[in-house]
């Protein structure tokens, strides 16, 4: 009897995955090239995150939403969720093969506030319009849906221009 609940419970908790407090962590970018071979490769919207370590609402802002639509399989067919952090020291290499600090590739997308989230295509072009700051908890996960719903129709009316359709 104890076995099977043991059993019961294991399977359970491997149903619902992790949860909250389990240290999983957004993936940094540091080659952009990279994301954008798989973004293009798989037709998706590639969702940066600007943040930094000492953002309370930069942690807000993943734990009650990007990290939870990382680990649901329906946000697998549409984005590809990466964060750049605009702490000091920080590079990477953009779209181009460029090495920079984040704070040059923050400037040129005009991110001066963190949480900011961009919506890109794998070229790095803007999408959608990024959304600044998070202020209602309520709505935040609807605009970032209406935002991903918006790139993705862009990128699908691209990829159908592209092929002559």
């Amino acid at each position: 009897m104890r076995k099977a609940l043991l059993t019961v419970i294991l399977s359970l908790l491997v149903i619902a995955g992790p949860v909250a407090g389990d240290n999983v962590k957004m993936k940094r970018v540091s080659d952009l090239r990279d994301e954008a071979r798989v973004a293009r490769a798989d037709n998706l919207v590639l969702v940066l995150e600007f943040s930094s370590d000492d953002c309370t609402y930069c942690h807000k802002l993943e734990q009650l939403f990007l990290l939870p639509m990382q680990r649901n399989a329906e946000y697998d067919e549409k984005i590809l969720i990466r964060t750049v952090s605009l702490d000091s020291f920080e590079t990477l290499v953009d779209f181009d093969g460029q090495s920079m600090s984040t704070a040059d590739f923050a400037s040129r997308y005009g991110v001066s506030l963190t949480p900011t989230l961009l919506f890109l295509n794998a070229d790095g072009k803007e999408m959608s319009d990024k959304l600044v700051g998070i202020w209602s908890e309520d709505f935040y996960g609807g605009f970032i849906d209406n935002r991903i719903d918006e790139a993705r129709a862009k990128l699908t009316h691209v990829s159908l221009a592209e092929s002559g359709l």
